[in-house]
């Protein structure tokens, strides 16, 4: 995830890359980069976002992304990772509001505002809006986002119309 969202421009922490880094070290992860980017110290955080870039180069991460041939940039990593805040909401990882507000501003309105999220986007705004603060309304509204999430992930891929 944190590959795809370098990919398209977000910025990331150093301890974002680094904590990545620790995590695929556990997990078993081979590429000769990787130990030393698990293994920066606070004084060489400036070297994550280069160690970073070399470990996903060897380990071909990005390789199997389509290419970006249409008129949105990294439309195909984008694409990606709304599935991906979509599961994170699904299994409880992400908040429904918080989930809802990063795929409406780095998913829906950089996609084109695609119809096929539309009914997501119309659950968070309502999440957001005056009534989903009053007291008591919110968590079926949350329940809304989740139940919409769930239905995204299960039809076709990637829900456009």
């Amino acid at each position: 995830m944190l590959a795809l969202e370098r990919l398209i421009g977000r910025r990331l922490h150093p301890h974002q890359m680094i904590e990545a880094g620790l995590t695929a070290l556990v997990l078993g992860v081979e590429a000769q980069s990787l130990p030393l980017l698990a293994g920066l110290l606070r004084t060489e955080h400036e070297s994550a976002g280069a160690l970073f870039d070399q470990v996903l180069a060897e380990l071909r991460l990005t390789d199997g992304l389509p290419a970006d041939d249409t008129g949105i940039p990294w439309e195909a990593a984008r694409w990606e990772l709304v599935r991906w805040w979509l599961r994170l909401i699904v299994n409880g990882s992400l908040a429904p509001g918080a989930g809802g507000d990063v795929i409406t501003y780095e998913g829906w309105g950089a996609l084109g505002r695609p119809q096929g999220l539309r009914p997501l986007v119309d659950k968070v705004d309502a999440y957001n809006g005056r009534a989903g603060l009053r007291s008591g309304i919110r968590e079926p509204l949350a329940g809304a986002i989740v139940a919409e999430a769930e239905r995204l992930l299960a039809g076709p891929w990637p829900p456009r119309d």
